[in-house]
């Protein structure tokens, strides 16, 4: 069988790039040496934010988007996504209050909130958020992103991409791929020994 797409990896792009192309109709395979999401996708600061930082460097436009797809996630996973409070303090000598509010207003509104809290400036010295802070530090502001179980995350993704016809092969290395014209000629490597496949197009993620 020529498959339209192989992909190596199964992490996060990984079946997520596969779930997509077997959305679209084409056939998938994707080929895993390892588990799924037994790599950087199961180790990552567990978070779906919108990149409140970048907000200092003008990139409105990919705040937004993130943004956006947060509210994507978290309104077809909810039981894998949850909303998550955030502290952030006023440093003496830092950021000014007016800045940080601008920043966080923005934060807020940028990508269409709907099931997300919004931000609040709060007083740290009365204030259960203040607790563990430094005594010096007495007035900062809460606003919201996402804590994910990653893992499931990428499992769930690979299922979908199943559910809509891809071949995920997990314990299965990817021993050499070469382009011959208009295909990709793999080699695996898994428990039913070594084989070839062959390929329209390759995704190494």
């Amino acid at each position: 069988m020529i498959y339209d797409l192989a992909v190596i990896g199964g992490g996060i792009n990984g079946v997520g790039i596969a779930a997509d192309a077997a959305g679209r109709g084409l056939s998938v395979l994707l080929a895993e040496m390892g588990d799924l999401a037994s790599g950087t996708s199961s180790h990552s600061s567990k978070l779906v934010h919108g990149g409140l930082r970048y907000l200092e460097y003008f990139e409105f436009r990919q705040v937004r988007k993130a943004l956006q797809e947060r509210e994507v996630l978290l309104a077809k996973a909810p039981h894998i996504i949850w909303p998550q409070r955030f502290v952030l303090p006023q440093v003496p000598g830092g950021r000014p209050w007016l800045l940080l509010r601008a920043g966080l207003f923005l934060y807020d509104h940028l990508g269409h909130r709907q099931r997300m809290p919004g931000s609040r400036s709060v007083d740290l010295r009365h204030d259960a958020a203040g607790g563990p802070l430094r005594c010096d530090l007495t007035s900062g502001f809460t606003y919201w992103d996402c804590h994910v179980d990653d893992a499931r995350l990428v499992v769930l993704n690979a299922r979908a991409a199943a559910q809509k016809g891809a071949v995920i092969e997990t314990r299965t290395r990817v021993e050499a791929m070469i382009a011959d014209g208009a295909l990709w000629h793999l080699t695996l490597k898994g428990r039913p020994g070594t084989r070839e496949v062959r390929a329209r197009a390759l995704v190494n993620a």
